[in-house]
């Protein structure tokens, strides 16, 4: 799933850069690499952070214009900008910029293919868990992480007992 994504943020990041004059073209592999490491990273960190409603609201949404409203989204967005001026070297207008359109256009993309039925919100989330946490999600015991069960977490809430398998020491 992780290498599905790695597409669309590619596909998008090469349209955009092509679209923006104020970052040249020998810089897309970096801003590219930086753009997934930033959306992988910030995915994950939802996941980990139990933010199961957010994230599942967020893939359910593909309106772009309220994406940015989203805290996942935000977060994602902050550490681009950072990362696209630290490491790529972009000053923090263009950095910004560039962040706060491509991160929901990708999401965008990523949620278009949910509604579709192209990708599955429970594979998405399964593919950004590891060492069993998925399993610790899955509240309905279905083997799959889904909506469903991060509805189950936080109405019921459980959400500290389906979360515990992320802070073990």
């Amino acid at each position: 799933m992780i290498d599905k994504l790695q597409q669309i943020i590619q596909q998008a990041t090469t349209k955009e850069i092509s679209n923006n004059k104020d970052i040249s073209d020998n810089l897309a592999g970096n801003v590219a690499k930086e753009t997934g490491s930033s959306l992988i990273e910030g995915l994950k960190s939802a996941v980990s952070g139990g933010n199961l409603g957010e994230l599942s609201h967020m893939l359910g949404n593909s309106d772009t214009s309220t994406l940015t409203s989203n805290p996942v989204v935000k977060n994602i967005i902050s550490s681009l900008t950072t990362k696209l001026g630290t490491n790529v070297g972009l000053d923090s207008s263009t950095a910004g910029g560039f962040a706060s359109s491509i991160i929901p256009q990708i999401i965008s993309m990523v949620s278009n293919k949910v509604q579709n039925g192209d990708f599955n919100i429970s594979d998405i989330i399964g593919s950004l868990t590891s060492d069993g946490a998925g399993s610790a999600l899955d509240q309905n015991g279905d083997g799959k992480v889904g909506i469903d069960d991060a509805i189950s977490v936080v109405t019921k809430g459980k959400l500290g007992d389906a979360l515990g398998g992320f802070f073990k020491k």
